[in-house]
């Protein structure tokens, strides 16, 4: 049995290879080192895209519509700014980063609002646990699809809340069994220096070590984008990470 449900795992898996760009297959996180940051920089900028904005995707939405209401949801897998191209959602970190400030591993939440999770991407330090809550008067199913992170397939009835662990860096799928349209990603990062983009595309990244750093822009759908920067002691260091139709 449980070889055939890690079958089944990186069966799912797999075809999110083929079909998305969520998945990290890496191997374990090299190790982190928290120091006292004196003068340190900051990163900042915007995750754009480049050419014409996409339609955006619609849901269709089949069941519980009572709750889950009647007409179909827009997909948050790609969310285009129209007047400032910038990208929202996008995960922006610093790649291998050997030291740097202390990592505050808070508890994220993500919520079940009228059949979306709410927000649709989160970012977490390795060992954060996330409150997984449920505002909705139907019963959800959390379904998570992992390779390092213990997995779980477990329904929260309507106001209930399921909290979860994540140990090792990775993206995870979070999909709801019930109403099959409804998805998230809880991107679990080795380092403290990462940020979401906000609904213009733009992100921050403070108290950084003056240095040399590869930083990369993850998307669901349109895969990882890096730029080199370089950060001076007390300066804010612009990067623009850009993505083009695929």
């Amino acid at each position: 049995m449980k070889s055939l449900r890690y079958a089944a795992i990186v069966g799912g898996l797999a075809l999110g290879v083929i079909n998305g760009a969520w998945i990290n297959c890496g191997t374990a996180a090299d190790a982190y080192k928290e120091i006292d940051v004196k003068d340190g920089g900051s990163i900042s900028g915007v995750v754009k895209y480049e050419g014409d904005v996409p339609s955006a995707k619609m849901l269709k939405v089949d069941k519980d519509e009572q709750t889950c209401g009647h007409d179909n949801k827009q997909s948050e897998e790609l969310i285009v700014n129209g007047e400032s191209k910038g990208i929202k959602n996008a995960v922006v970190s610093l790649v291998e980063i050997a030291a740097g400030k202390k990592a505050e591993v808070l508890t994220g939440v993500v919520d079940q609002k009228e059949c979306l999770f709410t927000p649709h991407v989160i970012a977490v330090s390795a060992g954060a646990s996330v409150d997984m809550l449920n505002s909705d008067n139907v019963m959800h199913n959390l379904h998570s699809w992992s390779i390092k992170n213990a997995g779980f397939n477990e329904g929260v009835s309507g106001g209930g809340k399921l909290t979860k662990k994540f140990e090792l860096p990775e993206v995870v799928k979070i999909t709801c069994d019930v109403h099959k349209w409804m998805s998230s990603f809880v991107i679990v990062k080795a380092n403290p220096y990462f940020a979401v983009t906000d609904e213009a595309g733009r992100f921050k990244i403070d108290n950084v070590p003056a240095g040399s750093y590869k930083l990369e822009a993850w998307q669901e759908k349109l895969g990882k984008k890096t730029v080199d920067v370089v950060v001076k002691p007390k300066e804010d260091t612009s990067a623009d990470l850009v993505f083009a139709k695929k």
